[in-house]
């Protein structure tokens, strides 16, 4: 009775097969162990199953506790889904889409993507743009063009690039290919500006940088040791002293010597006044193992001359005057520097009045006023005038002198003629030699002497043939007659030395004669 009693009592106690498919259409049973979400059960399963299960056994069952249904409250949806979530109000969306500019600056323009359809990665319209522009010339060349501007550029290597960037004291240049350099600014002599064309020498590669290290022509370079000389470098010298042959100098710690012809462009008297000056020479001989070190700022001078002698004769042109400075006297003429550019002052251009040698004129270094005559470019000379510069003598020689004035001058030259006297500076006249004396004269070198001092007598005056007549006889005092027979005696000559033969003696006999035969009677002649 009481296993019966216990087996209607979980049959009483167990729900039925209706109201398990019932619940289990609208529930949602979630499994605890695994915490997966609820699943649905179907009802024909849990029919199946009630059916399917006795009732009654031999062993009754241990009676089992039925699993805590869990229901699972609110919306199951995806929070991520966009299109579960609310849309907004068009309004919103407007605004949001048309954003409204409140600043007034114009909006920038949309950019338009190109339509990449070509194999090459641009649009059609990039590629023709491509085309046109690289023309017949194809991509192979175009990368080894640049290839070959990556290659290292060869120290001493002297090349013209534009200036890209000045910042303090440095100046960036771009070089062939993407290579860049830096050079100092105060190396350059006129300060550049950016974009502007220099020449400048390549000293080598910085690797650290990647940037090339570069000097500008004719600057001066930083000596640190021997190795950092090189025969043609431009570098500063402190002459530290002087003996006979030039300069003594010091390079750092090292010592130089400048000859004493490479000082400058003029021979140096003195050396002393060179002395504590920093000069910038070039290096013409080194020589690291004897410790010898040569010097020439001569060189820097020739070369700066060189430039600025190029820039003066496009300016220079016959008739100009011009000031310069003597710097040599030969007994041709004198060399004048007109800054840059040299020029010959004949003898006969030194003066009006007539010298034998410049030195009587000139001196070398002193400043004088000189007129262009002449420019041959193909001979590369220049004719100047220094008396072109100073007042013509003759000009007013009227208020000056008036004929049978009597003054005193100076014996210039002596000719066959007659001697020439300079009666004031520039003017000169001629005395005849037959108004030397009033005794016939052999030789004028017998009566006067150059150099003299002669007192003279103007018979005339010629001012546009600038011919001055003069007479020293007309200044002595006529000697007195002697009377002998009612005839007038010859005027005693002036004691001169014997006339000089025209023909030498010889001191043999005289040939010729009517004693021997004349010869020619061989051709029919009969003397």
């Amino acid at each position: 009775m009481s296993s019966e009693s216990n087996n209607l009592a979980n049959d009483q106690n167990a729900p039925s097969p209706s109201e398990v498919a019932s619940s289990s259409a609208e529930t949602l049973v979630p499994t605890e162990s695994s915490g997966a979400p609820a699943t649905e059960v179907s009802a024909d399963k849990v029919s199946a199953s009630a059916t399917a299960s006795p009732t009654v056994t031999e062993d009754p069952p241990v009676p089992v506790a039925a699993p805590v249904r869990k229901v699972a409250i609110g919306s199951q949806r995806d929070a991520a889904d966009k299109a579960l979530q609310p849309s907004q109000p068009r309004a919103v969306q407007n605004a949001v889409a048309n954003p409204i500019n409140l600043t007034g600056e114009p909006e920038p323009e949309p950019v338009v993507l190109p339509d990449i359809k070509s194999d090459t990665g641009f649009s059609d319209d990039v590629d023709a743009e491509i085309d046109a522009v690289l023309g017949e010339i194809s991509m192979d060349d175009v990368v080894a063009t640049t290839e070959a501007s990556v290659e290292e550029i060869e120290p001493g290597t002297r090349v013209k690039a534009a200036i890209t960037k000045i910042h303090e004291d440095n100046v960036f240049v771009r070089l062939s290919g993407q290579s860049e350099g830096v050079a100092t600014l105060h190396h350059f002599k006129e300060a550049p500006k950016e974009g502007d064309l220099v020449e400048i020498i390549v000293r080598g590669l910085n690797k650290e940088d990647g940037l090339y290290e570069l000097a500008v022509p004719g600057a001066s370079i930083g000596v640190a040791d021997w190795d950092d000389i090189t025969e043609g470098a431009v570098i500063d010298a402190l002459v530290t002293g002087s003996n006979t042959g030039g300069l003594e100098v010091a390079i750092n710690s090292i010592r130089g010597f400048i000859p004493a012809s490479q000082i400058d462009r003029f021979r140096v008297e003195d050396f002393s006044v060179y002395i504590n000056q920093k000069l910038t020479c070039v290096v013409v001989e080194v020589n690291p193992e004897k410790r010898k070190l040569v010097l020439s700022r001569r060189a820097i001078l020739d070369r700066e001359n060189e430039e600025k002698r190029k820039e003066l004769l496009k300016e220079l042109e016959a008739g100009q005057l011009r000031d310069g400075v003597v710097t040599k006297l030969m007994d041709f003429g004198a060399f004048v520097d007109l800054g840059g550019v040299e020029g010959l002052i004949h003898v006969s251009k030194v003066s009006w009045s007539r010298v034998k040698h410049p030195s009587e004129v000139l001196t070398v270094g002193e400043n004088v006023r000189v007129k262009i005559e002449k420019i041959d470019e193909n001979a590369n000379r220049i004719s100047l005038s220094h008396r072109d510069t100073l007042e013509h003598p003759w000009k007013g020689i009227d208020t000056q002198f008036a004929v049978n004035d009597i003054v005193k001058g100076t014996v210039t030259k002596i000719a066959d003629f007659g001697a020439f006297v300079k009666i004031a500076p520039g003017i000169e006249g001629l005395v005849h030699i037959s108004e030397l004396a009033y005794q016939r004269v052999a030789k004028v070198s017998n009566v006067v002497k150059e150099g003299q001092e002669l007192e003279v007598k103007i018979q005339s005056i010629d001012p546009q043939s600038q011919k001055l007549s003069l007479s020293h006889k007309a200044c002595l005092a006529p000697p007195a007659p002697k009377q002998s027979a009612g005839k007038k005696e010859a005027v005693e000559a002036v004691e001169e030395p014997a006339r000089d033969l025209a023909v030498p003696a010889s001191g043999e006999p005289l040939k010729g004669g009517t004693d021997r035969k004349s010869g020619g009677e061989g051709v029919g002649l009969n003397w």
